[in-house]
Parts: structure tokens; C-alpha cells; sequence
């Protein structure tokens, strides 16, 4: 990935996540995150990965998809950039995957198994 890969994935990350604590989409009652930006080698394509606590992570990509155009706007106007790269939002479930398995790693260490760095 190329350095200006890097800033562009870096500044629409901060953009977008700003865009969604000031202006709160109608319909999202939880606590969203903008986990991840991949913007395209050629910078005309990026993948927002979004993670939702509070919510079904899946809605939440639903009403944001009502709101692409006002987003790619406010980009449009933010970003320094001959072409804006469009956004598609992607569901991250990164978080959800860690927290099932650290209860399923709590729920083990409960049953009376032994805490395996307590063996050694």
C-alpha cells in the first residue's frame, strides 16, 4: 500500500467518523465505529468497514446507505482531490467475533479448567 494509499484511508476514516458524531444519521441508536478505510490503488473505490454497538450492525449499513450522497458530498468538499473515491459501507465484525470468543474463553476458565499460563 502507498503512502498517499495511506493518507487518503487515514483522512476519510477521521472525515467519516466525524460526519457521524455531528450529523447522527436518523435511525442509528448506537454507538458506531468507522473500524477501517481501504481506498483502491487507483483511489476511485473505498471500503468502509463499520462496527455498531448498540445495534444490528447490518441496519445501520442500510440507513447509511440513505446518506452515501450526502457523505460522498461533504468529502467532495473536504478532501483535496481531483476524483473523490466512492464509498460503499462494509460491515465489520471483527468486534462481535472477539467478544464471543473471549466469553467462550471466560466460560472455560469458569468451568474449573485451569488457566493455562498458570502451568508453566
Amino acid at each position: 500500500m502507498s503512502t498517499r494509499q495511506e493518507k487518503v484511508n487515514s483522512l476519510i476514516q477521521q472525515l467519516i467518523s466525524q460526519y457521524l458524531v455531528e450529523e447522527k444519521p436518523e435511525g442509528i441508536t448506537g454507538l458506531l465505529t468507522v473500524t477501517a478505510v481501504n481506498v483502491s490503488p487507483d483511489l476511485e473505490h473505498a471500503k468502509i468497514f463499520i462496527s455498531a454497538l448498540g445495534q444490528d450492525t447490518k441496519a445501520v449499513i442500510a440507513i447509511l446507505k440513505n446518506y452515501i450522497y450526502d457523505i460522498q458530498g461533504m468529502l467532495y468538499q473536504k478532501l483535496e482531490m481531483k476524483k473523490i473515491p466512492r464509498i460503499v459501507f462494509i460491515s465489520d465484525s471483527s468486534g462481535e467475533h472477539a467478544g464471543k470468543i473471549t466469553k467462550m474463553l471466560e466460560d472455560l476458565h469458569v468451568d474449573g479448567t485451569s488457566d493455562p499460563s498458570e502451568e508453566k
